[in-house]
């Protein structure tokens, strides 16, 4: 299991905490939790893009799928999109190792959903011990 840091640009998840913090705590895990399920259909897509061979169609899921990584802070899933993108500057075809490659994004996911889950992640995104987080 990835440490939390590995996963997460901590201040990136304690800003969207913070823009919640004032209304619903819990609504900033929602919005996250909406995001891993996003996440997990655009995994789905690739892979399908993958099978059917189809470069194009990767290289746009998988630039969506960073740019909204990065924009929550999941920078460990950001980096593995940022591969599949060059992977899908090759031929498919060809290529080695992508399905490998996109397992591996699915387990970075996994990863990322279940520390989403975790209140750890938003007490030490927030740095203090206190902060009131739904189970």
């Amino acid at each position: 299991m990835m440490r939390l840091e590995e996963l997460f640009d901590l201040e990136a998840i304690d800003e969207i905490v913070g823009l919640y913090a004032p209304w619903d705590a819990a609504a900033a895990r929602e919005l996250l939790e909406l995001f891993a399920a996003d996440a997990h259909h655009s995994l789905v897509r690739i892979r399908v893009s993958a099978w059917l061979g189809d470069a194009a169609s990767l290289r746009h899921e998988a630039n969506r799928l960073k740019g909204a990584s990065g924009s929550i802070g999941a920078t460990r899933l950001e980096t593995e999109c940022i591969a599949l993108e060059r992977c899908a500057e090759g031929d498919l075809g060809e290529l080695v190792g992508l399905e490998e490659r996109i397992e591996y994004a699915f387990s970075v996911l996994q990863e990322t959903r279940e520390a989403l889950r975790n209140p750890a992640l938003y007490r030490k995104a927030r740095g203090c011990s206190n902060i009131q987080t739904a189970t």
